[in-house]
């Protein structure tokens, strides 16, 4: 007990210094600002939905791609494996893929999920622009799933993953490359991120106000990226009979919980720092 009211006294100070620098820094005020609004409307909730939908969207779009690639391995009468590595997918990832797409009736499924990754994708839309829409707005009642909005939702998430392939290739082929592999995969996940910006609720702001969130997504997303390929997959991989299936959607839902947290902050950090309305 002792050892509690010491640290609850220590944190307390902490807090009240905290408090006191707040009127003469205005970087302090602007973080605690950020922090009471993010308090204000759930934003570890709203991270927790978000987090929801992309598990929604990824789970049919991988069965989609690994269908796929069972289907480009029969077309060019290749095995699963071999697709696989031409695929950039190594070790445990790549061997569950060349099983999985081992399977017969590669056509009915690949056909069936097309309409299943659209109505996924839709729905995450739709969870991404309330979100916004209550980080902007103050609500997300007027949010509205557009074509266009999906379609930029969808290329995003092709972009993301072309970024990760050609970061992998090109510390495969150059052991030289590793500054310009992060630099190509900011400037393809922060764009990607943009794009999709610029479909949802943001008032009346230009596209420059848009950039710091996209900056903290592309950043954010080569972490996560970085710590899954060093530390989450070699994790598993060495434990995979303990693990197995169980290791990885674990650590495929931790990811995702950091993207959406990643999200709602970038969210959050635009809406701070772009200019008020301007009153009619």
């Amino acid at each position: 007990m002792a050892r509690l009211d010491v640290t609850a006294r220590w944190l307390e100070h902490g807090r009240r210094r905290v408090e006191a620098a707040r009127p003469r820094h205005a970087t302090v005020d602007f973080g605690l600002t950020l922090l009471e609004r993010d308090s204000s409307i759930g934003g570890g909730l709203l991270a927790g939905a978000l987090a929801y939908r992309l598990f929604v969207l990824l789970l049919p779009t991988a069965l989609l791609f690994v269908s796929g690639l069972g289907l480009y391995a029969g077309a060019a009468d290749k095995s699963t494996s071999e697709a696989a590595k031409e695929a950039g997918l190594h070790g445990l990832i790549a061997s569950q893929v060349a099983s999985a797409s081992a399977d017969g009736a590669r056509w009915l499924v690949f056909i069936l999920l097309i309409p299943a990754v659209l109505y996924a994708t839709a729905t995450l839309y739709r969870a991404l622009a309330i979100v916004h829409g209550i980080v902007w707005e103050g609500s997300g009642r007027g949010a509205r799933v557009t074509p266009s909005g999906i379609g930029m939702v969808f290329v995003a998430l092709l972009l993301v993953i072309a970024a990760a392939q050609i970061v992998g290739s090109i510390r495969r082929h150059d052991q030289l490359g590793g500054l310009s592999a992060l630099l190509v995969y900011l400037v393809l996940a922060g764009g990607a991120w943009l794009l999709v910006s610029l479909q949802l609720p943001h008032r009346d702001v230009r596209w420059q106000a848009l950039l710091p969130g996209a900056a903290v997504v592309g950043v954010g997303l080569l972490f996560v990226n970085v710590f899954n390929v060093y530390v989450t997959t070699r994790l598993v991989e060495g434990r995979a009979d303990t693990y197995g299936a169980l290791g990885i959607a674990t650590a495929l839902l931790l990811s995702l919980v950091i993207v959406g947290r990643l999200i709602v902050f970038s969210a959050e950090l635009n809406a701070l720092r772009a200019p008020p309305e301007r009153s009619a």
